[in-house]
């Protein structure tokens, strides 16, 4: 296997594990395990992220801070999305980092329910941009 080949395997792994993670919200939604589901959502938009940069740049970053900053350099910056539609990552990944890491945060469905479908349509937009 060359290695745009192996880059291409890569590719789909992410792209299946980013459709296979937002599913994994809706369960957790499902079963209103809000903070749950907040994390799932946030690594469903991570993995189609992941997925794009490395078809487009072939990065392999180690830290979340790391491909959300790539995503602005290499995405957003070049005008592959739109703002509007890139400012959900940012707000998904502080979303998790809220639930996960903050003390006595508690979320509901109200603060959830909405970020379901601003997340299945964030990767669907990634996704359009994998060719």
């Amino acid at each position: 296997m060359n290695n745009s080949q192996n880059r291409e395997e890569i590719v789909k792994f992410y792209v299946a594990k980013a459709w296979n993670t937002l599913k994994d919200a809706m369960i957790l939604s499902e079963n209103k395990a809000w903070e749950s589901c907040v994390n799932r959502l946030y690594y469903a938009c991570f993995y189609m992220v992941y997925a794009l940069l490395i078809q487009k740049i072939d990065v392999r970053a180690k830290t979340h801070s790391g491909i959300k900053t790539l995503f602005g350099l290499h995405i957003v910056k070049e005008g592959l999305i739109d703002e509007a539609t890139a400012s959900f990552y940012p707000l998904v990944f502080e979303r998790r980092n809220e639930a996960d890491y903050e003390d006595f945060e508690i979320l509901t469905v109200e603060d959830v329910l909405p970020l379901i479908s601003q997340a299945e349509e964030f990767i669907k937009t990634i996704q359009k941009l994998i060719l």
